[in-house]
C-alpha cells in the first residue's frame, strides 16, 4: 500500500500553520491522500511535559473481532436468533452457541449472511412472486392515502409472508449462486434455525403497520449492546420493576400498571406501553423487542480503575513479546508483519484478542491537557535556559494547544473552548489498540502528535472514495445501519483495507507510519482508522482552513440524515464572520470566498427559515428567548458599519476570559428528531392533552431546554420537523371538520409556542450591510 508523502516545513513555514497548508499545491497532496506527515524543522523537539505523578487515565476495552463489521453482525443476528428462542417460555433446545452451521462440504454457513442474502433478494427483485404477491396484500388491505408514509415504503418492504419465502424457488437459487452452497440445504437451514423468528419479524411488522423490522424498536437514551460482556444479574421477569426507573417507552415512573424486566437487557417497561399491551407478567423469561429484533448498538466497555503512564506502559510490556516478537526468530516485527497479524486478530471470529486503549482522555487539570508545554504547568526542576525554551514551545503555533486558535483558524469566532475539538484529547495506546474508521467532527481537519512510544500505523481513504466507502460498509451490513443511521460516527467499525470487498469496490486507500516528534493532519472528508504497535503517547486537536467551510455546510445536511448531533453551529461561525467584515476586522477584508460563501449561506437559510415560519398554524410566539446575535450586543453600531474597537485585531480578538471558558453548558438548541441545531427558531410541542399546560420558557438556558426532550409529554422541533409533524397530523384525519374554528380545543399544536433564538429582521439588516459593503470593496 502507497504510503502519504511526508512535509518538511521550513522554520518560517512551521511557524505559520494555516498559511503553509492553505498552500495550492499542500492542498492538492492533501486531496490526493487524505492525509499528509509533517516532519518538524531541525531542532523542534518539545519536551514532553505532562505531570506524570498526576496524570491518570481509564482505559476503553476493545475486542478486536468485534470491530469487525461482518463479524458483529453475525454475532447479533446469533443473540437475537437466542433472545427469540428464550422468549419462547423456556424452549431453549435451539439455544446457538455458534454463528453457523458446517454444511456437507465443510463450508461455513453463517446464519446473518443467509438471512441477509434473502432481505437483499427481496429488495433487489421486485419482479419475484413473492415480492408481488406482498405488494398485493398490502394494497388490498390499506386504506388509500396519498401521503402515507407505509405505501410509500411498500415497494421496499423486506419482510414477504414465510409461506411466500418458503415457495419462491427462484429466491433460493439466487441465494445458492451468491452462497455456493445447495439450495435444498440452504432452504432447510433456514427452516430449522431462522423461519420462526423471520416469522415472529414479520408478524410483529403487521401488527404495528410497520413496513420493516426496524421501526419495532424502541428508542432508547442508554442503550446496551448484545454483545455487552457484563452479566446481567437483573430480577426475574416475575417480579415487578423498580418503581424509581421510568419506563423505557414512557420515561415514566409511575403509572397505574406494573413494570416488566427485560431478562436480556434488564431495562423496564410498563406492561401496558408494550405492543401489544400485556395484562400479566408471563411466567418465565421475557425479552424485550430491542434485544430480540436488535438494536444494533455497540460500544467500548471502560475499566473502572484509573492508571498512571508507569503502570500502563509496565502492563503493556509485560504483553509485548507475545504480540510483537517472532517466536522463531525472536526479532521483533515489521511492520508489515504486524499489520498482517492485526488484521488477522479482526477478521478471525474464533481467534482474536482483548486490548486496552486510553482514548479521547480529556484532562482539566494543568500538567494533565496536553503533552506539550503550556503556561498554566511549568516543572519546578528547570534552569532558567530551560525555562526560556519552554515558554518559546509553550507559545509555538504547532504546539497543540495553539493549533486551533492559529492566524487563520476559523474556530476562534466561537466564544468558548469545545474539549476534544479546540482542546486536545489525550491518546495512550498499547499493542493492536485501534482507532475504527471515521470523520473529523464536522468534516474539519485534525492534527496528531506522537510524544513517545512505539509507531501508530495509520490508514486513509481520500474524500473522492468516501462514498464509495460508505456503499460498501452498507452492504456489509445494511440492518445495521437500518438501526444505527450514524455507525460509522460512532467509531467502533473496522474493515480491513487488505480486505478483497475493500479492493472490488476500488475505494482509494494509504497508509502512514508515525514516530514520536511527527504529525500527521487529516484533511477535510478523509475516513482514516489505525492501530499502535505498542505503548504510545499521542494527542489531537481540530482546526480548520478556509477551504474548509464548503465541507462544514455539507456536514450540516449529512448529520440530519444520519442524526448525528453538530458540535458547532456552522451558521454562528458564519455569522460571526460577516459582523467581524463589518466590524473592520482587517484579517477578513481579503477573504473574498470565504465572506461570499458566509453571506450567500446565510441569505439562503434566512429565506428558506422565513418562509417555514409563513406556512407555520397559528401558535404562540416567544420572541424573547435567547434573542440575540452571538458576540453582537451592540448591533445597530455594526448594522451601520461602525467600526469596534478590535478593527486591526486579528481571528484571536476573543478576551482570555471568553477563550477560556470550557463548554461545559449548551450554547445550542438541538431538535428531538434530527438533533440538528436550531438556528433561528425552535418550537415546544405539547404533544398530549396532559402536557398542555403552557410552560414558562424565557427564564430557561439551551441546556434546560435540550433536557425537556427528557419529558415525555414535549418535543424541541426545528421549523423542518414540526411542519411535517402538522401536516402528518392533518392529513391523518379524515374528518375536515375536527380542527376548525368551532372546535378548537381539539388542535393537538394550540398550546405549542415558537421560539426566536435570533431576531430574523437583525440577521437580515446585516446581511443587507455586508452586501453592501462587499460591493463598494468590490470583494
Amino acid at each position: 500500500m502507497e504510503l502519504i508523502p511526508t512535509l518538511f516545513p521550513t522554520a518560517e513555514e512551521f511557524s505559520n500553520p494555516i498559511e503553509y497548508l492553505s498552500e495550492p499545491k499542500i492542498q492538492r497532496i492533501g486531496h490526493i491522500y487524505g492525509m499528509v506527515k509533517i516532519k518538524p524543522p531541525e531542532g523542534f523537539n518539545p519536551p514532553f511535559s505532562i505531570n506524570k505523578e498526576s496524570f491518570k487515565f481509564n482505559v476503553r476495552i476493545q475486542h478486536l473481532a468485534e470491530l469487525n463489521i461482518t463479524n458483529r453482525g453475525r454475532m447479533f443476528f446469533m443473540k437475537q436468533l437466542n433472545n427469540y428462542h428464550r422468549a419462547q417460555r423456556g424452549k431453549k433446545s435451539q439455544m446457538l452457541t455458534k454463528p453457523y452451521v458446517v454444511c456437507a462440504n465443510d463450508q461455513r454457513l453463517y446464519f446473518y449472511d443467509l438471512f441477509l442474502n434473502i432481505l437483499r433478494y427481496l429488495n433487489s427483485n421486485p419482479g419475484s412472486d413473492v415480492k408481488k404477491e406482498h405488494i398485493l396484500k398490502r394494497k388490498r388491505g390499506r386504506p388509500s392515502s396519498n401521503n402515507s408514509a407505509d405505501e410509500r415504503n411498500a415497494s421496499v418492504a423486506p419482510l414477504a409472508p414465510l409461506e411466500d419465502l418458503l415457495s419462491d424457488t427462484n429466491l433460493w437459487r439466487s441465494i445458492s449462486r451468491n452462497l455456493k452452497i445447495p439450495a435444498q440445504e440452504l432452504q432447510s437451514v433456514f427452516e430449522q434455525y431462522i423461519s420462526k423468528y423471520y416469522n415472529y419479524l414479520a408478524l410483529q411488522a403487521k401488527i404495528r403497520g410497520a413496513a420493516d423490522f426496524t421501526k419495532l424498536l424502541y428508542t432508547e437514551e442508554y442503550p446496551k449492546s448484545l454483545l455487552s460482556d457484563e452479566e446481567s444479574e437483573g430480577s426475574s421477569s416475575e417480579e415487578e420493576g423498580n418503581d424509581e426507573e421510568g419506563c423505557v417507552i414512557c420515561d415514566l415512573p409511575n403509572k397505574p400498571t406494573k413494570m416488566i424486566l427485560c431478562d436480556s437487557c434488564d431495562k423496564p417497561f410498563h406492561l401496558a406501553c408494550l405492543t401489544p399491551p400485556l395484562t400479566s407478567v408471563p411466567k418465565g423469561e421475557w425479552i424485550c423487542n430491542n434485544c430480540i429484533v436488535g438494536n444494533g448498538y455497540y460500544g467500548f466497555r471502560e475499566e473502572s480503575r484509573f492508571y498512571t503512564l508507569s503502570e500502563f506502559k509496565d502492563q503493556c510490556d509485560a504483553r509485548q513479546r507475545e504480540l510483537t516478537i517472532d517466536p522463531v526468530t525472536g526479532k521483533r516485527l515489521s511492520v508489515e508483519e504486524m499489520e498482517t497479524k492485526f488484521w488477522n486478530y479482526v477478521d478471525n471470529l474464533e481467534n482474536s484478542i482483548t486490548v486496552k486503549y486510553g482514548a479521547d482522555i480529556n484532562g482539566v487539570e494543568p500538567g494533565e491537557i496536553s503533552g506539550f508545554p503550556s503556561v498554566s504547568y511549568v516543572p519546578d526542576n528547570l534552569s532558567e535556559s530551560q525555562r526560556r525554551e519552554f515558554a518559546a514551545y509553550a507559545d509555538h503555533p504547532m504546539n497543540l494547544l495553539n493549533l486551533p486558535n492559529a492566524k487563520g483558524s476559523l474556530l476562534p469566532m466561537f466564544d468558548r473552548r469545545i474539549s476534544g475539538m479546540t482542546v486536545p484529547w489525550i491518546y495512550v495506546g498499547s499493542t493492536f489498540s485501534t482507532f475504527c474508521w471515521h470523520l473529523e467532527d464536522q468534516y474539519t481537519l485534525s492534527a496528531n502528535y506522537q510524544h513517545e512510544g512505539a509507531p501508530k500505523i495509520w490508514y486513509s481513504i481520500p474524500e473522492y472514495s468516501s462514498d464509495d466507502f460508505n456503499n460498501l460498509m452498507k452492504s456489509l451490513a445494511p440492518d445495521l445501519f437500518d438501526k444505527q443511521p450514524d455507525l460509522l460516527h460512532q467509531l467502533v467499525t473496522l474493515i480491513s483495507p487488505y480486505d478483497k470487498r475493500f479492493k472490488e469496490a476500488k475505494i482509494k486507500c494509504f497508509k502512514a507510519v508515525q514516530n514520536p516528534n511527527e504529525y500527521i493532519i487529516t484533511f477535510p472528508k478523509c475516513y482514516h482508522a489505525g492501530f499502535n504497535s505498542g505503548y504510545n503517547f499521542n494527542e489531537a486537536v481540530n482546526f480548520t482552513l478556509d477551504s474548509w467551510v464548503p465541507y462544514g455546510i455539507e456536514a450540516i445536511g449529512d448529520y440530519q440524515v444520519t442524526g448525528k448531533q453538530c458540535v458547532f453551529d456552522m451558521f454562528e461561525l458564519m455569522l460571526n464572520v460577516v459582523i467581524e467584515f463589518l466590524k473592520g476586522n482587517s484579517f477578513f477584508q481579503k477573504k473574498e470566498g470565504l465572506l461570499r460563501t458566509s453571506y450567500s449561506e446565510l441569505l439562503d437559510l434566512l429565506n428558506s427559515k422565513t418562509k417555514l415560519i409563513k406556512q407555520l398554524p397559528d401558535i404562540s410566539v416567544n420572541d424573547t428567548f435567547l434573542k440575540e446575535i452571538v458576540r453582537n450586543s451592540d448591533s445597530k453600531r455594526i448594522i451601520n458599519k461602525i467600526p469596534s474597537p478590535s478593527a486591526e485585531s486579528d481571528t484571536n480578538s476573543l478576551s482570555d476570559n471568553e477563550t477560556n471558558h470550557i463548554d461545559s453548558e449548551d450554547f445550542d438548541v438541538f431538535c428531538t428528531k434530527c438533533h440538528t441545531i436550531c438556528f433561528l427558531a425552535f418550537i415546544i410541542h405539547y404533544k398530549t392533552p396532559a402536557t398542555r399546560k403552557r410552560r414558562k420558557l424565557h427564564s430557561l438556558n439551551a441546556t434546560q431546554i435540550n433536557a425537556l426532550k427528557r419529558e415525555h409529554g414535549l418535543e424541541v422541533l426545528c421549523l423542518k420537523d414540526y411542519l411535517n409533524l402538522v401536516n402528518e397530523t392533518y392529513n391523518k384525519d379524515e374528518d375536515d371538520d375536527k380542527y376548525n374554528d368551532d372546535n378548537e380545543n381539539n388542535d393537538p399544536f394550540k398550546n405549542d409556542v415558537l421560539n426566536y433564538i435570533r431576531d430574523p429582521q437583525e440577521i437580515r439588516d446585516i446581511l443587507k450591510a455586508v452586501g453592501r459593503k462587499i460591493e463598494r470593496a468590490k470583494i
